[in-house]
């Protein structure tokens, strides 16, 4: 995930820097002089990033309507100093996805990030199941039938963007631009390749042979499972887990007999 990060401060931008790198997320900068510039169309930095962060900018507000004026359509994040109601409503209502009151912690704002870059691709969790392969957009390793498949942090970016585009043709460019934070070039897509040949051999060892990732030739790749892989009927599988754990909780009960209507009489004229 690319993020374009606005904060006039140099201090204030490192602390959020931190953050975002401990969130393993990439991010450029630009203080109000630069932003300027890129609303004035002659920016030296494009926004082509998937999310834009905005610090302390003035009048947040109108800086968000600004960007959405240009037909920015990047997910667009706020920091404000203080919570209050009637700016947070203003801020969302000039086009922004989310209002974060600093300072920020790196595992929400990831969270939040990625929650809108869901919701972007109609997803409704963090999961995406194709045939009997899980992939997870959190960062968690993938799973095959629940068994986890170990991958390295290039795979799995290029896997979750695979996933995200699922069923779709993805180019080889966009997928560098994803993960690297690049404009891909004949060199650099030899990269990707190289991941992709990895990822094919992972997901066929732990498949048993399942083809996955087909090359478009010319184009790019598709993520799509097997017609032979049907995936598991996860609800199915719940189910019989919870019933499987309620059979076993109601086994550690003590079980207490009942008491015999004869004896429970015999007690009452006892105590008389």
């Amino acid at each position: 995930m690319q993020t374009l990060l606005i904060e006039p401060g140099d201090l204030i931008a490192e602390a959020i820097g931190k953050q975002l790198d401990l969130s393993k997320i990439n991010h450029d900068r630009i203080d109000l002089e630069g932003l300027r510039d890129l609303l004035n169309g002659h920016g030296r930095i494009e926004i082509n990033h998937d999310a834009i962060i905005i610090g302390d900018v003035g009048d947040t507000a109108a800086c968000v309507a600004l960007l959405r004026a240009q037909g920015v359509t990047a997910a667009i994040v706020c920091l404000i100093e203080r919570r209050c109601a009637n700016t947070t409503a203003g801020i969302l209502r000039a086009g922004a996805d989310d209002v974060l009151v600093k300072p920020i912690i790196s595992t929400e704002i990831r969270a939040r990030l990625e929650a809108i870059r869901r919701r972007s691709y109609g997803l409704t969790s963090n999961a995406v199941s194709v045939g009997r392969l899980t992939v997870f957009l959190d960062g968690r390793d993938p799973e095959v039938d629940g068994e986890r498949l170990r991958l390295s942090q290039r795979e799995h970016a290029i896997l979750s963007v695979l996933a995200l585009n699922h069923r779709r043709v993805v180019s080889k460019e966009h997928i560098y631009e994803e993960v690297y934070g690049l404009s891909g070039s004949d060199p650099l897509d030899k990269v990707i390749d190289v991941y992709i040949c990895k990822l094919r051999k992972k997901i066929d060892a732990a498949t048993g042979g399942g083809r996955y990732i087909e090359t478009v030739y010319g184009r790019g790749y598709k993520f799509e499972a097997p017609p032979d892989h049907v995936a598991p009927d996860m609800a199915a599988l719940l189910l019989e887990r919870l019933s499987q754990s309620a059979a076993l909780n109601a086994g550690r009960l003590p079980i207490i007999p009942p008491v015999p209507v004869s004896q429970r009489a015999a007690a009452r004229v006892a105590t008389r």
